[in-house]
């Protein structure tokens, strides 16, 4: 059986995560002919190394990101440092030769997200940045029912993240993510990444943006709080995408509504279990027939899951990020295409950039 040594960079929240999913994959799948070893992992603070090594059973613990990349036994590295740090490490990593699991965003900006695109495309490596929300089974039903036309021509939709924690100030709220240079912007960053990502995926590619953005609360006013994109795609439908830390009453709130000529489609992360469905080809009458949204259960149906918990039980946020690395270790293990792929991170880049230009001009900018 083959061994693949991880080196995660970075444990704070994300790297959590991260580290608990290699944990969790053995649980959830039997497909993975390899075994996965957490051999390092970088973090700042002494305390913060002393923790991983004991939550996670690392074999070591560094203060410089260098040492898990210069390892022969670490052969993937993953990603979980604040944004300005992507870069470096990515290329050093990718020029070393490792296998790249990247927390979004890809860079900090575009310029460094094409490096890394092109260097990812040469280097015979697998490569892959985390827009987890793909791999919520009521969104992979979504992508399915959209591919086999269920919705017709798709004439309108809304995607929404939609966060509370900048109604109040406090510390929490504003970390390093409150801090231009070291996120690339504000919420559209953050939270708008995901939704961007989540649109392209199941509507497809944009061609124009018209954005607009605010700051209530951050300390730094480079930094958004609300951005609400309208945006026109390739195919002809038009949608609006909005991202808010400044949502009262919301947790951590994904929403999505796409509307086509013969049917509709809607889910919410905070009922995770369902995705709507409404189909324009059910009779209305007499009395309304049989229309109406139905709820598709669909849980935890991965068609490639073999272990537990069973595909009857609820699902809850960690397990698409499970997913999500269980397909970049599938796509490591038998040589296929990861994905989302750097590509993906790339346009979502652009797209970014591209309503901070409208928001700042008040213009619509073509993509």
């Amino acid at each position: 059986m083959k061994e693949y040594g991880v080196g995660i960079a970075g444990y704070g929240f994300i790297g959590k995560v991260h580290a608990f999913a290699y944990r969790a994959i053995p649980f959830y799948y039997d497909d993975i002919p390899a075994k996965i070893n957490l051999v390092g992992v970088c973090a700042q603070s002494i305390q913060t190394r002393e923790k991983a090594i004991a939550q996670a059973g690392f074999q070591f613990a560094t203060e410089h990101y260098t040492e898990l990349i210069k390892r022969k036994d670490i052969h993937i590295i993953n990603c979980c440092l604040p944004n300005h740090l992507h870069y470096e490490l990515v290329k050093h990593a990718l020029n070393e030769g490792k296998h790249i699991y990247c927390d979004k965003p890809l860079a900090l900006n575009s310029r460094q997200a094409e490096e890394l695109t092109f260097l990812a495309k040469n280097s015979g490596v697998k490569c892959q940045i985390v827009f987890q929300l793909r791999f919520f089974p009521a969104i992979m039903r979504a992508k399915q029912l959209i591919e086999e036309g269920f919705l017709g021509k798709i004439n309108f939709f809304r995607f929404l993240y939609l966060h509370s924690s900048c109604v109040k100030q406090s510390k929490k709220a504003y970390s390093w993510k409150a801090e231009f240079e070291k996120v690339g912007g504000g919420v559209l960053v953050d939270l708008g990444s995901h939704i961007i990502d989540l649109a392209r995926y199941l509507v497809g590619d944009f061609s124009s943006i018209y954005a607009k953005t605010k700051n209530y609360t951050s300390p730094d006013k480079r930094t958004d709080d609300i951005a609400i994109l309208n945006v026109e795609t390739v195919s002809g439908s038009t949608g609006i995408l909005e991202a808010s830390k400044m949502a009262t009453g919301t947790n951590d709130e994904v929403r999505f509504e796409i509307y086509g000529s013969e049917g509709a489609l809607a889910f919410n992360s905070m009922e995770p279990n369902w995705l709507l469905a409404y189909d324009m080809r059910d009779p209305d009458s007499p009395i309304g027939g049989l229309r109406g949204y139905k709820k598709i259960e669909t849980v935890q149906r991965y068609p490639d899951a073999t272990g537990i918990p069973l595909p009857k039980f609820s699902i809850g946020w960690i397990r698409s990020h499970i997913a999500c690395l269980h397909s970049f270790l599938y796509s490591i293990v038998n040589d296929k295409p990861a994905s989302p792929s750097f590509e993906d991170g790339l346009i979502v880049q652009r797209i970014i950039e591209a309503g901070y230009e409208s928001a700042r001009t008040g213009k619509t900018v073509q993509l």
